[in-house]
């Protein structure tokens, strides 16, 4: 009996060593070790991918037909008037100085490549037996118009000749996003800051500018793209409005503003896609879409909208196609995978959207305080023999776009 109670004892003894055992091995090797490497499923982009040569450009003149037969007579005799190297009055029998001012903001919209337009003047009437003359105001003309015309097409070309092959149209989409927010600079003090040539040659502009520049290199690569005028939280005077574009992708229209993607001030590489694929809801959050133009009153000004698509659709919204959402910190195969995936690419971040159910603050507090170094040494546990992230990551909260994000510095 005495014999029966030692080895009992005894095996015991060595169930108590070996549970001992495992749980100083596992504080040596980390939790991570008896796990096999979660792998991440990569969101499925509804889109066909086309060869660059086959991107055709687009050339739909979408306001146009939103106006009034007076209105397009007016859009007729801008069309064939204002590529000219010389400006030239033009006699409409119909339309009063509201249709023309309607037709060329539409012709404008429609058409990202005039750039040389005097923004201040735009252009003068005369009136004659129930006529009225139209002259549009250049602000260049001939040779030097010209030779800037041709420097603008041979930009464009560039751009697209070097545009992502066998590519969707959102990958497309992004492409051009970088293109901008690399080579163009926001500068209010620059000559032609409100237009295509402004941004895509002299590599300065405004809103405008922007946005002309990326419709009409979406326009040129086969995706069709306009403008939104309206006003902003950071501009939101009815004088000094703010513009933007809408992409239609795969059928669904949606909201990109590449200005405030071009964040000089960034923290992270995130903030560069902030406003790329945006519902109504979403855009409307900071930005506000001017009335059409059959709406508009003295309080609009001279902003107004002729065309501007319905976004509703959140299928290629940036963030969901590409962050992990956190609900539970603790089920982290996928937060986990993301992170050893953003590791073995070199990126300089990781970035996640915390769940809707999610109070923000406390997962923001618990992400910082437990669940962020936990991760980093999951990664590094997997990615060991190649890139390791260094333990002290800092946390970047964007509670507006509940967003965090673990900024990426490597060992």
């Amino acid at each position: 009996m005495r014999f029966g109670i030692r080895i009992a004892v005894a095996a015991l003894l060595v169930a108590a060593a070996a549970v001992a055992g495992f749980f100083a091995f596992r504080a040596i090797t980390g939790k991570y070790f008896f796990r096999s490497e979660p792998t991440l499923k990569k969101a499925e982009i509804p889109l066909d991918k086309k060869a660059l040569a086959d991107r055709k450009p687009v050339t739909d003149e979408l306001c146009r037909s939103k106006l009034t037969e007076v209105q397009r007579e007016a859009y007729q005799a801008i069309s064939e008037t204002i590529h000219k190297s010389e400006s030239e009055k033009f006699w409409l029998s119909s339309a009063g100085r509201d249709d023309v001012q309607i037709a060329l903001n539409a012709y404008l919209v429609d058409h990202p490549e005039v750039f040389w337009l005097d923004v201040e003047s735009g252009y003068k009437y005369y009136e004659y037996d129930n006529s009225l003359g139209v002259e549009l105001k250049y602000s260049q003309s001939g040779d030097e118009l010209e030779h800037e015309k041709k420097e603008l097409d041979e930009v464009v070309e560039r751009v697209a000749s070097a545009a992502p092959d066998n590519a969707t149209d959102y990958d497309i989409e992004l492409y051009l996003n970088d293109y901008l927010t690399k080579e163009c600079s926001y500068n209010t003090d620059v000559p032609m800051k409100h237009t295509s040539y402004g941004a895509l040659v002299n590599g300065t502009a405004v809103c405008d500018g922007y946005s002309h520049a990326f419709q009409l290199l979406c326009r040129r690569l086969g995706i069709t793209c306009t403008v939104v005028e309206g006003t902003s939280d950071f501009n939101d005077d009815a004088e000094d409005g703010h513009m933007w574009n809408c992409i239609q992708l795969g059928g669904d229209w949606y909201h990109v503003d590449v200005t405030w993607n071009d964040s000089t001030n960034s923290v992270c590489q995130v903030e560069h896609y902030f406003y790329v694929n945006l519902t109504d809801e979403e855009i409307k959050r900071d930005h506000k879409i001017s009335p059409d133009y059959s709406n508009r009153s003295e309080e609009s000004g001279n902003f107004f909208n002729v065309f501007v698509p319905e976004c509703s659709s959140d299928k290629l919204n940036y963030f969901k196609l590409n962050f992990v959402t956190i609900k539970d910190p603790e089920k982290d195969d996928d937060i986990l995978a993301s992170l050893i995936n953003a590791s073995r690419e070199g990126s300089s971040y990781c970035a996640y959207l915390v769940d809707e159910s999610v109070d923000f603050d406390k997962m923001r507090d618990k992400v910082s305080e437990t669940y962020a170094a936990q991760w980093i040494e999951g990664s590094n546990h997997f990615t060991r023999g190649s890139r390791k992230i260094a333990s002290d990551g800092k946390i970047i909260s964007y509670e507006s776009k509940r967003i965090l994000a673990i900024q990426l510095e490597y060992e």
